[in-house]
């Protein structure tokens, strides 16, 4: 299981809070696409890319061995490969496709190799990852087709486990096998048993677990930590849209003395608008912005200037108009005190006429409805 810190971009620098959906309207690939975005244009996502790089090449290599006839060199190489892709030192992402395909290719490996039973775990877990990609028949001997289809399909066949996902704070994102599924708590069914790779994300905090869904279903319970409570009250307080005082509260709450910006995702009648905020060292809004984005596969260019821009402070004081967008209004003080005191008026009003009913009865017979008085 890995835990990554809240990130601060450098030590006198702001501290990126990270990505939020204000709705569930909004998918949580358009929030991962921006996310890793920003993970780059900060310089957090750097090592990410070269490490998905130098595996491929690795696999492409193993490949070219494997074609030339080398198969024990080739077993090796791509067991070491599946070992770096399933660390749990590095994101569960784009390398989980990866992973996918070096299972399949170890698969094909042990059929030559005579092992089966090897074989058989390699295909099995290749299609617990990725269970509508089938071999591509193009590309691999007609035995191996046959062998995935009888050692891992046909054994998995109607055998469907359930995993349970729950973590503090409410609303982390969840991806399983390197796709995105949704916001705890939830529960992902239909799932084929065996190693899944499940990532909860809140923020800029994340963690990750391999689940073994063998004979029966799992239940998973993480606390991603005080960052991440922090995280996740700043993106509650700015859902409820009640105001920048409300928002500021969460923020706050945390402690004060750091300058921090943050994203969040609205969806509207058509596409999504992405707000961009920076607080200051005492939670004042210092910079705000606004981009209306058309949908989930959008060019994400404006977004990468955006984040730029807010690590860098290079915006003016935000008009109240755009405040009031982002945040919401704070709800109004007056009317309840209105509302209480017409509800108190009317309460003494009615008490003092039953009161005179009940007395004029008793002296003269006469009866009055209270009602009536309103």
């Amino acid at each position: 299981m890995l835990a990554l810190a809240t990130l601060i971009i450098a030590s006198s620098g702001p501290v990126w809070i990270g990505v939020g959906s204000l709705d569930p309207q909004v998918p949580p690939l358009l929030v991962e696409r921006i996310d890793a975005l920003a993970a780059n244009s900060l310089g957090l996502g750097q090592r990410q890319s070269e490490d998905l790089e130098a595996w491929q090449q690795r696999l492409v290599a193993i490949d070219a061995s494997f074609r030339q006839g080398n198969l024990e060199a080739s077993r090796n190489a791509v067991s070491r490969l599946i070992a770096a892709l399933t660390s749990d030192q590095h994101p569960w992402l784009q390398s989980v496709n990866l992973l996918a395909d070096a299972l399949l290719m170890l698969g094909q490996i042990q059929l030559l190799l005579d092992d089966e039973l090897s074989a058989a775990a390699a295909f099995q877990s290749h299609h617990a990852l990725r269970p509508a990609a089938l071999p591509d028949a193009s590309l691999y001997h007609p035995d191996t087709l046959l062998a995935y289809e009888r050692l891992a399909v046909a054994t998995l066949a109607g055998a469907r486990r359930s995993l349970q996902v729950g973590a503090r704070p409410v609303g982390a994102t969840v991806w399983l096998d390197g796709k995105p599924r949704g916001q705890t708590p939830m529960t992902l069914n239909g799932l084929l048993p065996g190693r899944h790779y499940l990532r909860i994300v809140a923020g800029a905090r994340s963690i990750q677990q391999v689940v073994d869904l063998g004979n029966e279903g799992r239940i998973v319970s993480v606390d991603l930590g005080a960052g991440a409570q922090t995280s996740g009250a700043f993106f509650a307080a700015w859902r409820e849209r009640a105001g920048l005082p409300r928002l500021r509260s969460a923020l706050v709450s945390s402690g004060e003395g750091r300058r921090r910006f943050a994203l969040a995702l609205r969806s509207r009648a058509q596409g999504y608008e992405l707000f961009g905020v920076r607080f200051g060292t005492e939670g004042q809004v210092s910079a705000l912005s606004m981009l209306e984005l058309a949908d989930e596969k959008t060019d994400l260019a404006p977004v990468e200037a955006l984040v730029r821009s807010l690590r860098d402070g290079d915006f003016s004081q935000p008009p109240e108009r755009l405040i009031e967008q982002a945040f919401g209004r704070p709800p109004s003080v007056i009317k309840p005190l209105v509302l209480g005191a017409v509800a108190s008026g009317v309460l003494v009003a009615a008490a003092s006429a039953v009161l005179l009913a009940l007395w004029l009865q008793d002296d003269s017979g006469i009866v009055i409805d209270p009602g009536r008085l309103r």
